[in-house]
């Protein structure tokens, strides 16, 4: 017999029902089959048992059992069809000859309802009413004209939703594994349709946390769905090309610091997370929990956010609390409570420094700061420093703002961390401009892993009478017959001086 589960909780989740804990699946359970089998099998059971049947209910358990194997190690699991193919995560399912049928017949079904999978979000405790709540409306989007607008809307808890977008380019090789056999390797071959998602991406977590500080002073509950979501996005975006997502980073918005900034400290933590070996679910929370970091700052008088002249003793006092309202503001966003419990710890965290001298005042502590307070900390001095703020309108160059972190390192700052950070961007930031020895202007693009002293690749720029023109990209490690590097580096420029964006060239 299948246990009952606990009662779902209410909205405000102030009284959630304690997680429970996920089943052992037995030794021969396949996660991959049973998922795809259970997306056509409990549509058709929902029609012909009533909930408490055992037959239901037993499907109901081997679902939430996929669902959860995969979830241990992902903050989500995407079920995509595509060109007659099934596809779980971007991996392609090679199925044996009885599941080849359910997968034709799932693909089937998702043509005819005019999408083309599921996304379903992790949830701590998944229970049957979300599950059947989610099959039900499957079969009703069947008499919908829209039947993937009518499930992104009736959908509870936003945890399960159809995917619309079609642009899924993806490329099947074999590969020498170094043995002299081949195996089949997955290839993204579109790297531009992954930019284009990235600025997506970047787009919405912007309006996400516009959103979420609108709510906060108008004094309305803020959701963890949407920002959620939009930082799985991005997580995702970061395991297929961390390039293109560091050349996210380099967006600044003057208008919006608070917000971009956010944004950009998410995408740095992120990727520092992943560079130090976390795995997607890991980099999920850091992320999240760097979006949020500053949320406390709309607590903070607006003036003072604005100031252009230097704080006096009593305003900085006041600035100094806006770590503590980032967590009081975190603990009232609507989530289940573990998942809150961590994220309150980098918002907490970010500016107390490594040695504990910083704020919130911490004199009564022993116990050193997190992982995730250490990156977050890192990557709120970059962006801060690398940005034009209302009492420094002119930003300091990513080259001299790693120097001045250097400088705090061991303080403030966490030193190995800190190496990582600087191998991650490249002594020579992505979206930096270059002023070369052969009289021209580069943007560095990346830094290749093999890069000799740290030589990056860059975009030659031309500036003339029409405007801005791209050329070639160049590597500046490479040599001529002599052995001379062919262009060296003369001078670093903030783009902010020329009124250029590098997301709008790198991307």
């Amino acid at each position: 017999m299948i246990n009952p589960q606990p009662p779902r909780a209410n909205s405000s989740n102030d009284t959630l029902a304690p997680p429970r804990p996920p089943i052992p699946a037995p030794n021969n359970f396949k996660a991959d089959d049973a998922l795809i089998m259970s997306l056509l099998r409990l549509p058709q059971l929902v029609k012909i048992h009533q909930p408490n049947n055992k037959i239901f209910k037993e499907n109901i358990h081997i679902f939430r059992q996929a669902l959860e194997i995969f979830w241990t190690e992902n903050e989500s699991v995407v079920v995509r069809f595509h060109r007659g193919r099934m596809y779980l995560n971007e991996r392609r399912l090679a199925p044996d000859k009885a599941l080849q049928i359910t997968i034709a017949k799932l693909g089937e079904f998702f043509e005819k309802l005019n999408f083309y999978g599921y996304r379903f979000q992790r949830v701590e405790n998944l229970t049957d009413d979300l599950i059947i709540d989610f099959i039900k409306q499957v079969n009703l989007s069947q008499q919908q004209k829209e039947p993937a607008a009518y499930l992104n809307s009736s959908l509870e808890a936003n945890w399960a939703t159809p995917i619309i977008d079609k642009d899924f380019k993806i490329a099947v090789v074999m590969s020498d594994d170094g043995s002299g056999r081949f195996k089949p390797l997955i290839i993204n071959a579109g790297v531009r349709t992954l930019a284009i998602k990235a600025k997506r991406s970047y787009s919405r977590a912007l309006a996400v946390i516009s959103g979420l500080n609108q709510k906060i002073s108008d004094g309305e509950n803020i959701n963890i769905s949407k920002p959620r979501r939009v930082v799985q996005d991005m997580v995702e975006g970061l395991f297929q090309n961390e390039n293109l997502l560091l050349s996210l980073s380099t967006i600044r918005d003057y208008d919006d610091y608070t917000c971009t900034h956010c944004v950009n400290v998410a995408i740095l933590s992120m990727c520092l997370g992943k560079r130090v070996g976390f795995n997607k679910l890991q980099v999920m929370t850091l992320g999240l929990s760097a979006l949020f970091h500053d949320l406390g700052k709309v607590d903070v008088p607006i003036d003072l956010i604005r100031k252009t002249s230097k704080f006096t003793p009593e305003e900085y006092e006041v600035v100094k609390k806006h770590p503590l309202y980032s967590v009081l503001r975190i603990l009232k966003i609507n989530s289940e409570h573990t998942l809150k419990s961590k994220l309150l710890v980098s918002p907490y965290e970010h500016h107390l420094g490594i040695d504990l001298s910083g704020y919130p005042f911490a004199d009564y502590r022993t116990t050193p700061l997190s992982l995730s307070g250490r990156i977050v900390a890192i990557t709120d001095h970059y962006d801060a420093l690398t940005s034009s703020r209302s009492y420094r309108p002119i930003p300091i160059s990513p080259e001299q703002a790693l120097d001045i972190m250097l400088q705090i390192s061991g303080t403030e700052l966490d030193p190995l961390l800190l190496k990582v950070f600087i191998n991650m961007i490249g002594i020579y930031p992505v979206g930096t401009l270059l002023l070369l020895d052969s009289n021209e202007v580069g943007m560095v693009s990346e830094t290749p892993s093999a890069a000799e002293d740290g030589r990056p690749m860059c975009v030659i720029l031309d500036f003339d009478e029409s405007g801005l023109k791209q050329r070639e990209v160049v590597n500046l490690s490479e040599k001529n017959p002599k052995g001379r590097f062919k262009r060296n580096i003369l001078r670093c420029f903030h783009p902010s001086e020329f009124g250029l964006n590098p997301s709008d060239i790198l991307i």
